[in-house]
């Protein structure tokens, strides 16, 4: 009698309950999860870079030149963040090397230990700026168009890695990469406290040892 009720109960459930969601079937996969939302194919279309396209900022009335810019009065600054051409306007740009303005960014782990040039990531001429929509290093499509020439499968937190931080010394690097900042500070104390307190203590060790060591040999008996 009771397995007839089980049976009927579980032809209810199949007959009555709802399907499953697609939101369920993403999640309790990892690997198609991983597959279909995060790796990349190595394929890009060819509207999604688009080197020199008319740009699709709304100039400032008034105001001569091409770029964005912050506010109507700001008449020398440009926000090179969203130009198609980032080095739009630079005098002497074609006999300049990319050292010579980002001196700073040279120094990453992707140049000193494999040996990876700027072109090798930016592109060729022109380089978009970072935040231009056609750019290949605009965060949309950085993995897949620039981190998966190298690591196959990039996945868009993979792009996430700062590949140029900041100097940590630098108090600016609070503003701009805090958790690097504050991170190095905290090592730091935790490095000089550490040798403050055990290179005495070390020291004195060694020089009780030493004492203690003299002390035996003159209580030994000489032959």
């Amino acid at each position: 009698m009771a397995l007839r009720y089980l049976v009927a109960l579980l032809v209810s459930l199949t007959i009555l309950a709802p399907g499953p969601l697609s939101a369920q079937e993403e999640v309790a996969s990892g690997y198609y999860r991983y597959r279909d939302r995060e790796a990349s194919t190595g394929y890009f279309e060819e509207y999604e870079v688009k080197p020199r396209g008319p740009s699709p900022f709304i100039q400032a009335p008034g105001i001569t030149g091409r770029g964005m810019r912050y506010r109507t009065d700001e008449k020398n600054v440009w926000n090179r963040k969203f130009l198609a051409d980032s080095h739009r306007g630079i005098p002497f740009y074609p006999n300049r090397t990319c050292e010579s303005c980002h001196a700073g960014e040279v120094r990453n782990m992707h140049g000193t230990r494999v040996g990876i040039t700027c072109r090798q990531c930016h592109s060729s001429e022109p380089i978009a700026s970072i935040n231009h929509y056609y750019s290949r290093m605009n965060p949309i499509r950085r993995h897949a168009y620039v981190c998966a020439k190298c690591h196959e499968g990039a996945s868009g937190s993979l792009a996430t890695y700062v590949v140029h931080s900041p100097n940590p010394e630098n108090t600016g690097t609070s503003e701009v990469f805090p958790e690097l900042y504050y991170g190095y500070m905290a090592l730091r104390v935790l490095t000089l406290g550490t040798l403050a307190v055990f290179i005495p203590h070390t020291f004195l060790w060694g020089l009780r040892e030493f004492i203690a060591m003299r002390r035996r040999r003159r209580e030994e008996p000489h032959e």
